[in-house]
């Protein structure tokens, strides 16, 4: 009787595709794993974006008593959108001096299929101007660049 040690040829093919099935779907994952990672990290950027925007309308004393503006994040590539309107009291017919507004930032920035959006609000009370007021201006002038 023969008493060979070690592995058939069929043996060796069967082991290296099994580790190369094996192989080839952990790699398969971790490639996921960056993708995600990747997204999340553009994720956080539009909204730290969207909180600095924010950030610069809460920081302005005086807020018109309804308005809109626009602009764009030129470092992320992004668009935002500023809306203030009142809160209490909900309409501001007998033109209080002060009252709480609300204070909504939309954040727009190209997806792979459509638009993508991130949206911030918040509440402030705040003296009202019922004049002509550059929302845009004040925004860009809340802190220097």
């Amino acid at each position: 009787m023969n008493n060979r040690r070690g592995f058939t040829l069929i043996e060796v093919l069967v082991a290296a595709a099994v580790l190369g099935i094996t192989a080839s779907a952990l790699f398969g994952l971790f490639s996921k794993s960056l993708f995600n990672l990747r997204r999340i990290e553009d994720l956080h950027r539009y909204e730290l974006g969207a909180q600095d925007v924010m950030n610069r309308v809460l920081m302005l004393s005086t807020l018109p008593a309804a308005a809109e503006a626009a602009g764009t994040l030129d470092n992320i590539g992004a668009q935002w959108t500023v809306r203030v309107t009142p809160w209490a009291p909900s309409s501001l017919g007998n033109k209080p001096a002060e009252a709480v507004l609300k204070i909504d930032v939309v954040m727009t920035w190209p997806g792979r299929a459509s638009q993508r959006r991130l949206e911030v609000e918040a509440l402030k009370v705040t003296k009202v101007t019922y004049s002509d007021y550059d929302l845009q201006g004040a925004i860009a002038n809340a802190f220097p660049q």
